[in-house]
């Protein structure tokens, strides 16, 4: 008769449990891509999507509206519990929306990068609100002469770069507004021939692929996977996970 095989001891099991349970933890949060943002009540929120669950532009269009109202934790209720029941780590539902989002408490070293991050976003919020010629007056002219050359809306175009700077790359810039402001002129159109990304959330990815700039196998621009490197640099606005040059 042969050798039954011995069960493992059940701390042994819950160890392996435990262990599984905590790489499936790590794997959803590294999914989420986060941006700090101060709020009305001083609080800085990491306000997070991943593309599971949401995409990046309804994200875009979200996190504006977290300037003028209080965080989660300080709302005077949420889903029928006062902000005090909450957990630290919440997962949101904007109304109107299929999407969800993720909210949680940013640590203390995230707290200079969210009242930044804040700051730029309620300047682009209000310059908006002035109209489009406002908001072409607030491009560097360089860059401006490129979007109205190149977009069919360049107000818009403007527009939708800040937004993805601000929140999709936490501020990122893949290249200083002095650059953008002076832009030579034989850069300022670009060849029907130039390489474009098939999928450009923001124009810097397009303008990047016209003038050679460095570029992920994924088509985006540098600043769009802005993970740390050799820890996996996941794209702001595409499912790439980490960016390899090309």
């Amino acid at each position: 008769m042969g050798r039954m095989k011995k069960n493992k001891p059940r701390h042994k099991l819950r160890g392996l449990q435990d262990a599984s349970q905590r790489r499936s933890a790590k794997a959803r949060t590294a999914q989420i891509a986060w941006t700090p943002l101060k709020q009305a009540c001083g609080c800085v929120v990491d306000w997070g999507w991943s593309s599971q669950t949401a995409d990046p532009m309804t994200f875009m269009q979200w996190c504006p509206s977290r300037l003028a109202v209080v965080c989660p934790w300080h709302a005077d209720s949420l889903a029928g519990a006062s902000g005090t029941d909450l957990p630290d780590e919440l997962v949101v539902q904007p109304h109107g929306t299929s999407v969800l989002l993720h909210a949680r408490k940013a640590a203390a070293d995230r707290y200079e990068l969210g009242g930044e991050l804040a700051t730029r976003l309620a300047h682009v919020v209000e310059t908006a609100g002035r109209g489009e010629q406002a908001l072409l007056d607030d491009a560097p002219a360089g860059f401006r002469s490129w979007l109205i050359a190149n977009t069919a809306d360049p107000a818009q175009a403007w527009l939708e770069h800040e937004l993805c700077e601000i929140i999709l790359n936490q501020g990122r810039s893949a290249l200083p507004r002095e650059v953008l402001e002076h832009l030579p002129e034989q850069l300022r159109t670009s060849s029907p021939d130039s390489p474009q990304p098939e999928s450009a959330a923001c124009n810097i990815c397009s303008f990047s692929a016209a003038e050679g700039g460095i570029l992920c196998a994924c088509g985006h621009d540098w600043s769009c996977h802005p993970g740390e490197a050799g820890q996996g640099e996941p794209c702001s606005h595409c499912p790439c996970t980490n960016m390899q040059h090309v």
